[in-house]
């Protein structure tokens, strides 16, 4: 992998783990396109952990909040049991992760299926079209709301299937505000996609230590591009669900799904 296309495919990854039209599925398919065989789930994981720092700093009050909550002071408009949920919303995605491993990596491979799932994607976003814009508050969030998003999250290990936007969806079909879904969205993220960075933390290593520099360099560039990019991303991301923009990104993921299985 050269550094320009790696910094390419992390700018990607940057842009698509918050827009929801799915990142694992670009990264699948312009991988393929780019004429690389195998998926390379080091640099997968490297620019997703990228992607993993603009949350933690984008949301950095939340974290500051969620620090209050834990040493016994104001939960402002958290719910009472904030922690259990997100441990809870955990639970779906990482026994599809210990379980379904090998044929996630297969299929990330197959990008007729890849193409299939952004349809899938693209179809579940414009139906959001015709939902009420007002929801429940942050303080509102039930664990069954919080059990359907982890199911959601680990349906959305599927590339293709975007995680915000299934995440999200489930939140606002099931009567919770943009706002309050996207928060406890990327909330429940950081430690799945911490987990699994930490999961593949002994294979980067080993990979690192027979990698040239001229790759170590390009995965240096492809961590940077992401996390910047994931950064500016994410900003923009929640000025759009304050109208109905974000839906729209159903209309890109129909013929990039249709596109994906025709070549």
């Amino acid at each position: 992998m050269s550094v320009w296309v790696a910094v390419f495919l992390g700018v990607l990854q940057g842009l698509t783990e918050f827009f929801p039209v799915s990142s694992s599925g670009h990264l699948a398919l312009f991988g393929a396109w780019f004429g690389m065989k195998d998926a390379d789930l080091t640099f997968e994981i490297l620019v997703h952990m990228a992607t993993l720092g603009a949350i933690v700093v984008y949301f950095r009050k939340d974290w500051i909040q969620l620090f209050q909550v834990a040493i016994g002071k104001e939960r402002g408009d958290f719910p009472p049991h904030i922690f259990l949920y997100v441990l809870v919303s955990m639970i779906p995605a990482g026994l599809v992760g210990i379980f379904l491993k090998d044929q996630i990596e297969w299929i990330h491979g197959q990008t007729f299926y890849v193409g299939i799932f952004l349809l899938v994607t693209g179809t579940m976003l414009l139906a959001g079209l015709k939902i009420p814009p007002e929801g429940k508050a942050m303080d509102k969030l039930s664990l069954a709301v919080v059990i359907a998003m982890g199911c959601a999250q680990a349906f959305a290990v599927l590339p293709g299937i975007s995680r915000s936007g299934s995440t999200i969806m489930c939140a606002l079909f099931l009567g919770m505000s943009r706002q309050a879904g996207a928060r406890f969205s990327f909330l429940m993220a950081v430690p799945v996609i911490g987990g699994a960075g930490l999961l593949m933390i002994k294979d980067l290593v080993e990979d690192g230590a027979a990698l040239g520099s001229d790759m170590l360099i390009a995965y240096g560039a492809g961590f940077v591009a992401a996390l910047i990019s994931g950064f500016f991303a994410l900003a923009f991301l929640m000025k759009l669900l304050e109208g109905n923009r974000f839906f729209f990104f159903g209309f890109y993921c129909l013929p990039m799904g249709i596109l994906a299985m025709v070549l």
